[in-house]
């Protein structure tokens, strides 16, 4: 992660002072360059290298053209190197993985960081997707050097109980967030209650009972719910999850729903008491919410339900 980061930053950096890059630049400033080796052809142009005197080469560590072609290819080096030790990757997707990336850096300087700035401030250009596969591949080629040093791969996680090992709130929160963001890309549900209900039935309790324990987004965050045994009962996850999104979302859409309807004599005291009921029923949820993080203990729907949030293997 760190890597990926810094890479990431080498790309974006340094930001522009304003987001209106285009009032700054030429009516015919270029965006991007699309003749393959036109980098190399730089090199011969600007450096004062002669392919015949060696004694002329050093003059290139000196020149920009040319310290721009090696940093492109060594940006990428660790990827090959990682994919291949790490994520035990063979050389087609190395390759691929590593021309995606290149391309997903590329996408980010030619739409200004998707929307950030009006106007590109970096130029896409179609020689570093190829220098830096070409890294990708150096990478792969050199991983045996670097991993003859440290541990074999399949041994590493041996000795570790990854179930034993506490899972973060934020990796929870961002699996929440995921799931979320694909129930609103499928379903319409905010005008509907029962609507939602039926939704976070399915979602939430049939498919995590069918997968054992697994949304898509605790999927893409590997982690997953654990009850009592190898394999979740449909009991387990009813009561977790008939707590949390049926009992306490959706009981929360209704409560909100009661209490803002009009008030008329044969409903005005009910929705009172409705009114006044819910803050606390809301503070009381925050209390134990908090009390619970603050002494890593299990939330209360999932001590009800005996279960779980742990890393999948």
């Amino acid at each position: 992660m760190l890597y990926l980061i810094v890479a990431y930053y080498l790309i974006i950096l340094p930001l522009p002072t304003t987001r209106d890059i285009k009032s700054l630049q030429k009516a015919d400033t270029q965006y991007f360059n699309l003749i393959p080796l036109n980098s190399i052809r730089d090199i011969f142009k600007e450096t004062k290298v002669v392919i015949s005197m060696p004694s002329t080469y050093k003059n290139l560590l000196t020149e920009r053209a040319f310290l721009q072609v090696l940093f492109n290819v060594m940006l990428l080096i660790p990827l090959g190197v990682y994919l291949r030790y790490y994520f035990k990757k063979d050389l087609k997707r190395t390759l691929c993985i590593t021309f995606l990336v290149s391309l997903f850096f590329e996408v980010t300087q030619i739409t200004g960081i998707f929307g950030i700035y009006n106007a590109p401030y970096r130029l896409f250009d179609i020689d570093d997707l190829f220098l830096n596969t070409l890294g990708g591949y150096i990478g792969y080629l050199i991983s045996p050097v670097f991993t003859f040093f440290l541990p074999n791969r399949n041994e590493i996680d041996n000795d570790i109980d990854l179930e034993k090992i506490r899972v973060t709130y934020f990796r929870r929160v961002l699996a929440y967030l995921i799931d979320m963001f694909i129930i609103g890309l499928v379903f319409r549900i905010e005008e509907s209650i029962l609507l939602k209900a039926i939704v976070f039935f399915i979602y939430f309790i049939v498919i995590v009972y069918l997968t054992n324990g697994k949304t898509i987004g605790k999927w893409l965050t590997n982690i997953k719910v654990k009850g009592q045994g190898d394999k979740l009962t449909f009991k387990e996850v009813f009561i977790r999850y008939g707590i949390l999104y049926l009992g306490l979302f959706t009981g929360n859409e209704i409560l909100n729903s009661i209490s803002a309807l009009n008030k008329n004599t044969e409903i005005d005291y009910w929705v009172s008491v409705i009114t006044i009921i819910h803050p606390i029923l809301i503070l009381l949820v925050l209390i134990d919410v908090v009390l619970c993080i603050i002494k890593k203990n299990r939330f209360f729907y999932e001590k009800a339900s005996d279960t779980r949030i742990v890393i999948s293997k």
